[in-house]
């Protein structure tokens, strides 16, 4: 029985269509994957869904009425959504998120008591270990996921959409969540499930819709699907390999850390070094340490204890300038918040770095910046309208394009790249892949810090595995993942390279 039908949806925008002649159908008690590439149309269908947009042809139905909200909030009450950005209030409750907007009042004033007692009332129904108490800012990156998840599930919606759910989340807390999303799919609840991860989308779907330029390319079972299959649907064209790995022979040591420890940093008694020409991964679970080390050398924590060095010279900074100016760039993992300035254009983030050098007398040369920037976006090949489009209104793979592009003309030579496939396409990973060889085979070390086992053990060419903010092994290739894996999750300290 379909619970959910779109008919023909289309959405065009000034110059562009974004969605074109979409039809599907969402069963009750189905798990419906939604894949491709970003660009593809994913997002612009789940704004219609909810509220956000209107279809500029087309329909769909909800329990075989057609739907025309109004408002993201008139829709919330029939489709409930897990954005990829968490919405919630960081200094209301845990308790207060759930009822935002829905609070009970008597006589003027909120009835907390009783809001509250059914919350825990609600949370104890999935069996969820959170603090409906605490402040959402006060809650781990995990515990937020899942109350912005309870925050949809409490409004009791007729059809729940997950939009790359799992991007904060521990492994631990993955396997929470997909226990969960099938616990609602056998009680009936027909789920709209979107992500990046291929491996996720057949593991959990029993049917997957490939989307490409705005058009349905086809809907499979997931049980006659492999993630081959996908990547061809989606990218129009078979690829020889997801991982492109050029050869580049190392060079001399270009950064080392020799005993450091950190106690701001957190990190104890870590020994590694990246040469030139190599790319140096770094594998972990969430929480091993290894952001918080980059962060401590290229932030300028002090290092109580060790020694760093840069280019054959020791190595120090008081902070991110110092480290910009001596030769390090760093690619971090939220790339919304630290990576672009959201509310800035294209043309003004890949210039950021380089004021300095593109300013004369105090005024910026507009002309010398366009150039540049016009440069860096031919090269990168970064999908925009011009350089005036605000950062915020590329995809996914573009942003991360200009996090990149803006250290380009820097004097870089050490590039850390934190999580940088982390919610991409399959085609922007492969082009985030080739700009990491281009850097190698410049002369550049790269610092690649990755959650996904299989890229790393395709595009590095060593790897360290962290664990309790130390290093907990060093291997070579060719790599075993087994005993990567077994580092990872603690099954004794490791030296494989040594």
């Amino acid at each position: 029985m379909s619970i959910l039908e779109t008919r023909n949806l289309t959405k065009e925008f000034p110059g562009v269509r974004a969605l074109s002649d979409f039809s599907f159908t969402l069963e009750k008690g189905e798990i419906h994957g939604l894949v491709g590439e970003n660009g593809a149309g994913k997002s612009t269908l789940v704004k219609i869904l909810a509220g956000v947009y209107t279809p500029t042809s087309g329909s769909f139905l909800l329990g075989g009425r057609e739907m025309r909200f109004r408002s993201p909030r008139d829709a919330a009450e029939r489709v409930g959504v897990v954005h990829q950005e968490r919405e919630l209030i960081p200094h209301f409750s845990g308790w207060e998120n759930l009822f935002l907007g829905m609070e009970f009042s008597s006589l003027g004033f909120l009835r907390k008591r009783r809001m509250r007692e059914e919350a825990l009332r609600f949370v104890e129904k999935y069996s969820m270990n959170i603090d409906l108490d605490l402040p959402a800012s006060e809650l781990g990156s995990g515990r937020q996921e899942m109350l912005a998840i309870l925050k949809v599930l409490f409004r009791d919606p007729e059809v729940v959409i997950f939009d790359e759910p799992t991007a904060p989340l521990s492994v631990k807390e993955c396997e929470s969540l997909f226990a969960l999303i099938r616990d609602l799919k056998a009680k009936g609840l027909p789920i709209l499930y979107i992500s990046h991860h291929l491996s996720e989308v057949l593991h959990l779907a029993d049917r997957i819709t490939v989307l490409r330029n705005g058009r349905k390319v086809s809907t499979v079972h997931a049980k006659d699907a492999d993630e081959q299959t996908l990547i061809r649907l989606m990218i129009e064209r078979d690829m020889e390999s997801q991982y492109p790995k050029r050869s580049v022979s190392a060079g001399e040591e270009l950064f080392t850390m020799e005993r450091a420890s950190s106690r701001k940093g957190r990190v104890r008694d870590v020994s590694m070094h990246v040469r030139r020409g190599e790319i140096v991964g770094f594998a972990g679970l969430v929480g091993a340490g290894r952001t918080e080390l980059a962060k401590a050398v290229f932030c300028g924590s002090r290092f109580e204890e060790g020694r760093m060095t840069l280019a054959g010279k020791p190595f120090s900074s008081r902070g991110p300038g110092e480290s910009i100016r001596k030769g390090i760039a760093m690619i971090p993992e939220n790339r919304r918040e630290e990576g672009v300035v959201a509310d800035m254009t294209v043309g003004e983030n890949l210039v950021l770095p380089l004021l300095k050098q593109l300013a004369s007398l105090g005024f910026l040369r507009s002309r010398q910046c366009d150039l540049h920037a016009n440069s860096v976006v031919d090269k990168l090949a970064i999908k925009i309208s011009g350089l005036s489009q605000e950062a915020r209104t590329l995809s996914g793979g573009n942003q991360q394009k200009v996090s990149v592009g803006k250290w380009f003309g820097t004097p870089s030579d050490l590039w850390i790249f934190d999580e940088p496939t982390q919610g991409i396409d399959v085609d922007a990973k492969r082009e985030v892949y080739t700009i990491m060889g281009d850097l190698a085979e410049r002369g550049a070390g790269v610092w690649f810090i990755s959650s996904d086992l299989r890229e790393l053990l395709a595009i590095a060419d060593r790897i360290y595995v962290m664990k309790d903010f130390r290093i907990a092994g060093e291997f070579l290739p060719p790599f075993d993942d087994e005993e990567i894996l077994g580092s990872m999750m603690g099954e004794g300290l490791r030296n494989v390279a040594g």
